[in-house]
């Protein structure tokens, strides 16, 4: 039986999803490529999985990003990942497209897709032996993807990372606003999952609708993106959890979400 390069756990609330590739510092394949799709939409669909953890196996790299074997192998950047099988869905796209919270646990080297992989997340925890870098420009391959950095980071910091092509260490990636937080590499995964813990105790509904709001609204002007507020909110202020939030406040309790 055949390895399964990504793996999916459902710990409670919080899916775990584990890039599997450690003897190729889980770096990128068209089999990943095509796993992970599949595990973004089980997560999206797994009604009891309320927040995912993303992160690699082993300790030393959480994605060193395209498997530059496999690329040469199969004629190079432009053959890679563009299987028959991929093409419909747009070849590299792998966004989680879910409203439901993402979270990067980065252990070890996130380079190049590494990194875009944690972009891709909605929040960043990094190990502080973690080395982070878009190291494209090194070996004159594109990476489109980095059109997103620049409303993360800005440009400035866009510009270095991208054009020096040379890794930072976490603690850089934290000044420069990529990672939410640097925690010491043994602690890494309990610190995503008490993280985790605490978003997936909150209203599913609500959770979801305001991360909603924050992406859609990124780019709104204030009175557009109230609009839209307004319309993804409406929905939860009629639900029976928008009832079960207050009273279990008044009545000292833990909520008990349905998610409706």
């Amino acid at each position: 039986m055949a390895k399964d390069v990504v793996l999916y756990e459902r710990r409670g609330h919080t899916a775990l999803i584990t890039l599997n590739r450690p003897e190729r510092r889980n770096a990128l394949s068209p089999d990943v490529f095509r796993r992970l799709r599949e595990v973004w939409d089980q997560f999206d669909a797994d009604s009891e999985a309320r927040v995912a953890v993303l992160t690699g196996a082993g300790d030393r790299a959480f994605c060193a990003g395209a498997d530059l074997r496999v690329m040469d192998e199969s004629g190079g950047i432009e053959n890679f990942g563009r299987s028959d099988e991929l093409r419909p869905r747009g070849g590299f796209s792998i966004d989680p497209k879910t409203w439901k919270p993402t979270i990067a646990a980065i252990n070890g080297y996130a380079i190049a897709g590494g990194w875009w992989l944690a972009q891709l997340c909605d929040i960043r925890l990094a190990a502080d032996d973690a080395k982070l870098g878009i190291s494209e420009v090194k070996w004159n391959l594109p990476a489109g993807w980095v059109t997103d950095l620049t409303r993360i980071i800005g440009m400035g910091h866009a510009l270095e990372v991208v054009l020096t092509g040379e890794p930072i260490s976490a603690q850089r990636a934290y000044e420069i606003g990529f990672v939410n937080r640097v925690v010491p590499k043994a602690e890494l995964m309990d610190a995503a999952f008490a993280l985790a813990d605490v978003i997936a105790g909150n209203g599913p509904m609500s959770v979801r609708a305001h991360k909603e709001i924050l992406y859609r609204g990124y780019l709104e002007s204030r009175e557009e993106g109230n609009a839209v507020a307004g319309h993804i909110l409406s929905p939860l202020m009629k639900s029976e959890d928008a009832k079960e939030g207050p009273r279990a406040f008044l009545e000292k309790r833990k909520p008990v979400w349905k998610g409706r």
